[in-house]
């Protein structure tokens, strides 16, 4: 009987003891909160939200100003340029002329960003550029080369067409052409003949053809007198 006692008595203590604890929590919590409304009151939270949608918002649109979505390379413009391993040309006689294209890129859609580690952390704003290549490879030890590419500035809705042809014959010609954006489709039209801008008197390659869907079809050739074509 005394060991029951003694029981009861010792969960009584322990609940009393407990009681007591959580009633000076529960005081610790009001004063916490009390000191918390006082320093912070509702009315001066209302502004410190207000700053904090501001600057978010101001964050999110500063990033959209340093970054610009690019599109791909028209694909209106692609027949001008088509992916070919190899240009192989004849002349009349039968003798052939071959270039190795075995490079070739396209532009696909991008995002342009603000350089923000350049020089005072402004860097460029993002431009738009989209491109199409096709050229032989720099490792490549034939003495033919060709280097062929249409560029397109989106800023400006120009676009520019290079090519530069490098023979056995110690030459290197350059043709060029730039045209608007303006039209759509075809806008070199269905047949390009280009001369060469070369700043010389006797270039070895004076014309080239281009045709839509083809590319390159002819190369005149001032040197050995005659036309390669395809």
């Amino acid at each position: 009987m005394e060991d029951i006692h003694a029981t009861e008595f010792c969960l009584a203590f322990r609940v009393a003891r407990m009681h007591a604890f959580f009633k000076r929590t529960k005081r610790l919590q009001t004063f916490a909160f009390s000191t918390f409304a006082h320093m912070h009151p509702k009315s001066s939270l209302t502004p410190l939200v207000i700053c904090l949608i501001c600057c978010t918002f101001l964050l999110i649109s500063s990033c959209k100003k340093d970054q610009k979505d690019c599109p791909a390379f028209s694909e209106n413009l692609v027949p001008y340029i088509p992916n070919e391993s190899r240009l192989m040309l004849y002349n009349d006689n039968g003798d052939s002329l071959l270039f190795r294209t075995d490079v070739y890129y396209k532009s696909e859609q991008h995002t342009m960003t603000r350089n923000r580690l350049s020089v005072g952390g402004t860097g460029a704003k993002p431009y738009c550029y989209a491109s199409c290549s096709l050229s032989s490879s720099l490792l490549s030890s034939d003495a033919n080369q060709i280097n062929y590419s249409i560029n397109v500035d989106n800023e400006a809705d120009t676009c520019s067409l290079k090519l530069s042809v490098t023979s056995v014959t110690p030459s290197s010609d350059y043709f060029l052409r730039s045209t608007s954006l303006a039209t759509d489709g075809r806008i070199f039209g269905d047949t390009l003949r280009l001369s060469n801008s070369t700043p010389t008197t006797a270039p070895r390659f004076s014309a080239v053809t281009i045709v839509y869907g083809r590319g390159i079809v002819s190369i005149t050739d001032d040197v050995e007198n005659c036309v390669w074509s395809r």
